[in-house]
């Protein structure tokens, strides 16, 4: 099969599917926002396709990163879960100028990231959002793994019109 391109997305059952999958997430980990962010291998960046949580998701969605940069870029560099207490303050991990601003904005510090994987191969990230405080353990973070590959699996069937 081919790789679902970010532009999958955009509207309809996968869009749909997407946004049902990552408001379970939110609310099976308690944060204050989650954000599907997918790998378009031909421009080498992350586009957030989804996103659940208060607030205006237009704010994320089409927003772009480097691989390079954030949690989401750090998932799918290293392929397992991974997190910050303070993403604004961590001087390890840089961001997108756009993404400080979001943070900034809403509040949310507290930033992990687990690879998202269609057909093994890593596809993007999903990201869960915080406010300051939270913290994971190892225990915590597998969670968040199996929440991705959850998410992922259930876009996989809908791209591919299984229910």
């Amino acid at each position: 099969m081919e790789p679902l391109s970010p532009s999958a997305f955009d509207a309809g059952a996968v869009a749909r599917a997407a946004a049902a999958a990552l408001e379970d997430a939110r609310q099976a980990i308690g944060v204050k926002r989650t954000a599907l962010f997918w790998l378009d291998a031909a421009q080498g960046r992350l586009k957030c396709v989804a996103t659940a949580g208060p607030g205006d998701r237009d704010r994320w969605v089409g927003q772009t990163l480097a691989t390079n940069l954030g949690m989401a870029g750090r998932a799918v560099r290293e392929g397992h879960p991974v997190w910050t207490p303070d993403l604004l303050a961590d001087p390890r991990v840089p961001i997108a100028p756009w993404l400080r601003e979001r943070l900034e904005a809403e509040n949310l510090r507290t930033v992990a990231a687990a690879p998202v994987r269609v057909d093994r191969a890593i596809s993007g990230a999903l990201g869960f959002l915080d406010g300051p405080g939270r913290t994971y353990d190892e225990r915590a973070l597998e969670r968040l793994g199996r929440l991705a590959d959850e998410v992922a699996a259930r876009v996989a069937r809908t791209s591919r019109g299984e229910s």
